[in-house]
């Protein structure tokens, strides 16, 4: 093959690459865009989010994929894409989901919420040691959001971050998003395969960005932040604790125990 035959064979090929996008707007069922919207394609990592208007942009690597949107609160959504519909401005709208609830009385006296924690303290040694060897999926999304950042601080100028804000001072600063897959034991044996992992601006130390990094046991009396921190289930948790119930659903878990 000559070298300007190479040449155009793979430009076509980036060509086809480019044009494998999905793009479109998530909103709701009031027509407001919903921002951070999980979205990604069936049976693959290949995943992305909406901004803070609602709109995204989907690289695929099929010609018919499905793609899900997933956003809490609301009920998912499973989406067929042919490859005719790549070049169109997709429309999605999420519905909440609806929670149907008995009725509640509480009073002081009665806190359903204090009876629900009693039961999490009572039973946290048999609940901790059906946990004590698992494996899973591993999903963590860093956030870092500035909103309404002044123009100047104590008389000086502040414009670190004025090329990814918009005109009402506001924007995303970092993102990072990590997939792996994790094999745990307790207390604190891990291994942890990343499979993907996407970040974008500085966490200044603040991100998460592997399993390892969020391993907090709640069954235990204090959670080992930069401070120990009392567990919301530690045995003396009503003395540091107060509970409210607001409300319940049903949803499916699937997991592995080793």
């Amino acid at each position: 093959m000559t070298l300007k035959k190479t040449l155009s064979a793979l430009l076509l090929l980036l060509t086809l690459s480019i044009n494998a996008q999905i793009k479109g707007t998530v909103s709701d069922d009031q027509g407001n865009p919903l921002p951070f919207v999980n979205i990604f394609e069936e049976n693959t990592y290949n995943g992305t989010t909406t901004n803070d208007k609602g709109k995204f942009i989907l690289n695929v690597k099929s010609d018919n994929p499905t793609i899900i949107f997933q956003y809490l609160g609301y009920k998912t959504v499973r989406k067929s894409v042919s490859k005719s519909q790549f070049a169109e401005n997709l429309t999605v709208t999420l519905v909440e989901e609806n929670i149907t609830l008995k009725e509640v009385v509480i009073n002081p006296k009665d806190n359903p919420a204090n009876e629900i924690i009693r039961n999490a303290i009572k039973n946290k040694k048999e609940n901790s040691e059906k946990t004590a060897r698992f494996k899973a999926d591993f999903y963590s999304r860093g956030i870092i959001r500035l909103k309404d950042a002044p123009k100047t601080i104590m008389g000086q100028k502040f414009d670190f971050f004025d090329e990814i804000l918009d005109s009402t001072r506001s924007g995303i600063i970092y993102l990072s998003e990590t997939v792996s897959k994790i094999t745990f034991q307790k207390p604190d044996k891990m291994k942890e395969i990343i499979v993907a992992s996407k970040v974008s601006g500085k966490d200044n130390g603040f991100s998460f960005n592997n399993a390892a990094s969020v391993n907090f046991d709640f069954y235990e009396n204090y959670l080992p932040f930069e401070i120990n921190v009392v567990s919301p289930i530690a045995d003396n948790a009503f003395n540091y604790y107060k509970y409210k119930f607001e409300g319940s659903f049903l949803t499916k878990i699937t997991s592995r125990l080793i």
